[in-house]
C-alpha cells in the first residue's frame, strides 16, 4: 500500500458545485461496491436516467440497444453480462413483460437501497473509516528497496554453521559427469588415424629439440613469444607434419624440409613449396606484383650530358675464357 493514500485519509477535500444540469444519482453504495466492475457501475447510472421519476415507482424499461449506444459498445448482447451481475448483487430486478403491440420487453427495477444482508460500505465517511482501520492492521508501509533483517534474523545467521567449502562437498553433489550415450556419439579415432597422430607428435618433439640446440648454437633464431604462444607454435607445427604425412610425403622430406627452412613452426606456404621442391615437384615462381619504377634505367645512366643526349653504347664484352672453366673451344681444337 502506498504512502500517500495513508496521507489522503486524513485529509479534507471541499468540493464545491459549480453549473448545474439535470442528473441522475447513483448510491454511494453502488461507486463503493467492490464486487461490481466499472462497466456495470456505468450501466446502472444509464437504467437509473430512465427512472421515471414523476411516478417515484423506481421502473425503467430501455432496450439492450440503446443501453450500449449510451456506452459506446459496438454490440447489443454487451449490456448482459452487467445486468446480470447487478441484479446478482441486488442493484437491479428484472421482469419479462409483453407490449401492447405483442412485443416482449423486460422491466428494470432500479434500487436506490442496498439488499438486506450487504456489509460493504455504504457512505464515503465508512470506506475511509475501513481503509484506515486496514492500514493500521497492516503496520507501516516498507520504504522500496530490499527489506533489512531484524535483530532476530541477525543473530540466527550469525549462529547458524559455516557454509561448506567446494572441495568438502561429496561426491553426489558434484555435477554429474558426461552419461556413456554422450561419449559414444563422439567420433572415435581410427587406428590409422592414431597412428598417423602419434607419428605427428614424434616428430614435432624432434623438431623441436633440434631447433632448441640450433638456437643454442646460433644457427637458428631463438624462439620468442609467451608461453601460451610457444604452445601455440609447436601446436601447428605439429598440425603441419600430420597433414604432410597425411598427404603422402615421407617422413625424411619433412625433415629436410624443416632443415632447409630453419624455422620453429614454417609458414604454410613456405612449408608446402619446400615439401613439393624437396619431393620433385616443379613449383612456377610467382610473378612480381609491385608497381613500375618511378625512373627508367637511361635516366640514371651515368655520364648523360645535360642536354639530354644519350651517351654512346658501352662496347659489348668479349666472350669469356671458356679454358677457365676447363672447357676447349672450337677454334682451339
Amino acid at each position: 500500500m502506498s504512502t500517500h493514500l495513508a496521507e489522503d485519509l486524513d485529509e479534507q477535500y471541499e468540493i464545491v458545485a459549480g453549473r448545474k444540469a439535470p442528473f441522475t444519482m447513483v448510491p454511494d453504495w453502488i461507486t463503493l461496491h467492490d464486487k461490481l466492475d466499472p462497466q456495470a457501475k456505468a450501466l446502472y447510472a444509464v437504467l437509473a436516467m430512465h427512472v421515471n421519476v414523476s411516478k417515484k415507482d423506481g421502473v425503467a424499461w430501455p432496450k439492450r440497444l440503446s443501453m450500449a449506444e449510451i456506452l459506446g459498445w459496438t454490440r447489443e448482447q454487451s449490456p448482459d453480462k452487467y445486468l446480470q451481475q447487478l441484479e446478482a448483487e441486488g442493484a437491479i430486478d428484472t421482469e419479462e413483460f409483453t407490449r401492447p403491440t405483442g412485443a416482449r420487453g423486460k422491466r428494470y427495477y432500479v434500487h436506490q437501497t442496498p439488499p438486506s444482508g450487504y456489509t460493504g460500505p455504504t457512505t464515503v465517511a465508512e470506506w475511509y473509516k475501513r481503509r484506515r482501520e486496514a492500514l493500521d492492521a497492516a503496520g507501516p508501509t516498507p520504504k522500496p528497496g530490499r527489506p533489512r533483517k531484524d535483530a532476530s534474523e541477525l543473530r540466527a545467521a550469525k549462529a547458524a554453521p559455516a557454509k561448506e567449502t567446494t572441495a568438502a562437498k561429496s561426491a553426489d553433489e558434484k555435477p554429474a559427469k558426461k552419461t556413456a550415450a554422450k561419449k559414444t556419439a563422439a567420433k572415435e579415432k581410427t587406428p590409422e588415424e592414431l597412428a598417423l597422430a602419434k607419428k605427428a607428435q614424434d616428430g614435432a618433439d624432434k623438431w623441436w629439440t633440434t631447433a632448441k640446440e640450433l638456437a643454442d648454437k646460433k644457427k637458428m633464431k631463438p624462439l620468442m613469444g609467451s608461453k601460451r604462444q610457444q604452445s601455440g607454435y609447436f601446436l601447428n607445427l605439429r598440425t603441419k607434419i600430420r597433414d604432410a604425412l597425411d598427404a603422402g610425403y615421407d617422413s625424411r622430406v619433412i625433415w629436410q624440409a624443416l632443415h632447409q627452412l630453419g624455422e620453429w613452426s614454417p609458414a604454410k606456404r613456405e612449408w608446402e613449396t619446400a615439401l613439393a621442391q624437396l619431393n620433385g615437384v616443379p613449383v612456377p615462381r610467382r610473378g612480381g606484383g609491385g608497381r613500375a619504377p618511378i625512373f627508367t634505367n637511361s635516366q640514371w645512366s651515368q655520364g648523360e650530358s645535360e642536354t639530354g643526349n644519350t651517351p654512346p653504347a658501352q662496347p659489348t664484352p668479349a666472350a669469356p675464357d671458356l679454358g677457365v672453366f676447363g672447357i676447349q673451344s672450337d677454334d682451339a681444337a
